[in-house]
């Protein structure tokens, strides 16, 4: 995990920022999945539908 953070810290650029928010998103995504696993499934739904909003920002942050 500290090698994709350190990653994440020496992305630069207007093009960083996509795919910043589409690591954001597939990090939580798997942490819903993990999350279904145990007692706390109540917050996996709201952790699917924040990474769904990250993964649109990422498509607009590309578009720009």
């Amino acid at each position: 995990m500290q090698d994709v953070i350190a990653m994440a810290h020496q992305m630069q650029g207007s093009g960083a920022v996509s795919e910043l928010l589409r690591l954001s998103a597939a990090l939580l995504e798997h942490c819903a999945y993990e999350l279904a696993r145990s007692d706390r499934r109540g917050q996996v739904s709201r952790i699917i539908l924040i990474s769904a909003e990250l993964e649109r920002m990422a498509r607009d942050a590309a578009m720009q």
